[in-house]
């Protein structure tokens, strides 16, 4: 209450003193002597009257009664007593008023015990609810946003969801109404920056203003980003009053303003994506590759209607890939890989150190193991538009269903590195637009399916560091596309005493038969790589109709005879070492065993290698 009357005077204020009159009611005279009719001692002045005025109501010319009593309302006991009635009158109409509420209210009224030895809560008391709280935003984005149940009512002040409706709320300068068709997606770009520590990003995310004696939040509006061409780009900072299609890596349609795309590669996002990002129901594509992103893919991002592209390859990624994610059946590309043993750093806003080869990026957690679930099962092919399918370095499990065969427009597959097992179904010849299949360095065993050769635009084959073994079949050399074949070191694997299986690379093991003539038929082929297999044969001289031939691996194998000239005629057009690092041409041409003859006598060899021993030495 001593603040109501800061600075002021507490005593009453003095009645001001009446205005002398100035008037000069004579129409003239002495204005020394003779002001206001009367002289400078006192006296009265003898005024002359105008007849003809008008007659004035003067209050001295009232007569005096010397019997005259005074008007009642000069009396001072009466007035006293008239303002003690009032007072009276006011406690007894304010104590009825009272009364009657009270009543009024009796019904509803309860009472509760207060138990003087609990300890006060440490709530604070909510504040009042603003306008803008009350305008029904929060209940628009709780119905239409928030995902698993969530309420605003149950966050902490620094949840990034509570975070980003604060900022919808009382920071934004565009200060959108409930019923702002961007609302939702407002919102959940804000809740992106939020969630993903936008003040840590390379590009485009801090927008603080940072002064001698404060910090500013939400200020900067402008930043450059260094483009590919190498021209600087201008665009806004997230977070800004800037529409936020504006905002870098927003990509809009220009019509409507709609969200389509984020592009967000390599900018040091940190954080976990929020199931949030699945509301933005009408974006294409994603790529937020090269980041330090972690922990898993929320599953509600297989309900996004009209999701084409998924890139979230380079971060920190674990746990199984959602089910869910299968529904996303305008799913194009899916690239997740390099989750696993992905070295990257980033520095957090708040100076921590996230490495994605951690587990959450924290060393206190353990290595990161990457993505994991059998995503190659029975319900693959919900991904009837999957054109690109890139889950390299993971630890993906299960094995390879023949499902996959109804992926009609698959293109790349790419699975590499990874814990998969089993055969290849023979299902997958009916992809006959696939282009690469990469399923190296997993558990993948047995022999290619014998209609191989109706994958008719495959140009990249690699299945190396596997326990298969067979024939190549003879539909194998019609693959006339082929550019780059890698069976090499194939794997032996036992179980020890302990049940732990233990791969180690043999040439005893492995794809078997002889290299066909009808491989000059494959005139594009750059790259044979067929080491650590027991081969048998000699060295076709079709052989040198692959006139792009660049490296040529065929040791550690049980290829005999002498090298045909048409080969080694190849060292003068593609096979040779462009860079001067390394061998491109691989045959056992040393000594067997030391003393023995070599397996193959070579002319042209860049490396030769001692069967036995398996050490090869550069020969050119």
């Amino acid at each position: 209450d001593q603040e109501l009357f800061n600075g002021e005077d507490m005593s009453p204020a003095p009645v001001p003193e009446p205005e002398a009159m100035t008037a000069d009611v004579g129409g003239g005279g002495d204005e020394e002597g003779q002001q206001n009719g009367f002289t400078e001692d006192g006296l009265a002045v003898a005024m002359a009257v105008d007849a003809g005025e008008e007659d004035d109501y003067v209050y001295a010319a009232i007569e005096y009664d010397p019997d005259a009593k005074p008007p009642l309302h000069r009396n001072r006991r009466f007035r006293v007593y008239t303002c003690l009635a009032i007072v009276l009158v006011a406690a007894a109409v304010a104590v009825t008023v009272i009364y009657v509420t009270k009543g009024a209210k009796g019904v509803d009224e309860q009472f509760t015990d207060i138990n003087v030895a609990t300890l006060p809560t440490l709530e604070p008391t909510r504040s009042p609810l603003t306008n803008r709280e009350q305008s029904g935003i929060i209940e628009q984005i709780e119905a239409g946003v928030l995902q698993r149940g969530a309420v605003f009512a149950n966050m902490t002040v620094d949840d990034p969801r509570k975070m980003a409706l604060e900022w919808i709320l009382h920071y934004d300068q565009m200060q959108l109404n409930s019923d702002d068709v961007n609302l939702y997606q407002r919102y959940v770009l804000a809740l992106l920056a939020f969630s993903l520590d936008s003040l840590a990003w390379y590009y485009c995310g801090n927008h603080r203003m940072v002064n001698a004696n404060e910090t500013v939040d939400f200020v900067q509006e402008d930043c450059d980003v260094l483009a590919s061409t190498g021209v600087l780009e201008s665009h806004k900072v997230w977070l800004s009053s800037a529409d936020e299609c504006e905002w870098y890596g927003a990509k809009c349609s220009s019509t409507d303003g709609v969200l389509r795309g984020l592009e967000m590669m390599g900018n040091d996002l940190i954080g976990e994506l929020p199931p949030e990002i699945s509301q933005l129901r009408f974006l294409q594509y994603i790529a937020f590759n090269g980041n330090c992103l972690y922990g898993s893919i929320p599953p509600e991002m297989g309900t996004m209607p009209n999701l084409l592209s998924l890139e979230l390859q380079g971060n920190g990624l674990s746990g199984a890939i959602p089910e869910e994610l299968n529904n996303a059946d305008k799913l194009q590309l899916l690239n997740g890989a390099m989750q696993y043993q992905y070295p990257y750093q980033c520095a957090a806003s708040d100076g921590r150190i996230v490495n994605t080869i951690f587990a959450k990026g924290n060393p206190e957690n353990g290595y990161n193991w990457g993505l994991m679930g059998s995503t190659l099962g029975d319900n693959v092919n919900k991904w009837k538009s999957m054109k690109g399918l890139h889950l390299f370095d993971n630890s993906i499990t299960g094995t390879i269903s023949p499902s996959v065969g109804d992926l009609k427009y698959l293109v790349f597959l790419r699975v590499h590195n990874n814990a998969i097992q089993g055969l290849i179904p023979n299902e997958i010849v009916k992809l006959n637009k696939l282009r690469e299949v990469y399923l190296f360095q997993n558990g993948v065993f047995g022999d290619f399916p014998p209609d191989i050769g109706l994958m008719e635009d495959l140009e990249d084959l690699r299945v190396h560091e596997n326990e298969m073994w067979g024939f190549l079949p003879d539909t194998f050399w019609k693959l006339t596309k082929m550019k780059k074949l890698w069976l090499q070191d194939t794997l032996e694997c036992e179980q020890d005493e302990a049940d732990e299986w233990k791969c180690m690379r043999s040439r005893d093991k492995g794809f078997q038969g002889s290299i066909s003539p009808e491989v000059g038929n494959m005139k594009k082929l750059s790259q044979l790589l067929l080491n650590n297999n027991p081969l048998t044969g000699t060295l076709p001289a079709e052989l040198g109709n692959c006139k792009e031939l660049s490296r040529l691996h065929i040791h550690q194998t049980f290829i005999e005879g002498v090298v045909p000239t048409e080969i080694c005629l190849l060292r003068d057009e593609e096979l040779f070492d462009h860079t001067g690092q390394i061998g491109v041409f691989y045959a056992d041409c040393r000594p067997n065993n030391k003393t023995e003859d070599p397996y193959i006598s070579c002319d042209c060899c860049s490396d030769c290698c001692d069967h036995t021993h398996g050490v090869c030495v550069a020969d050119d």
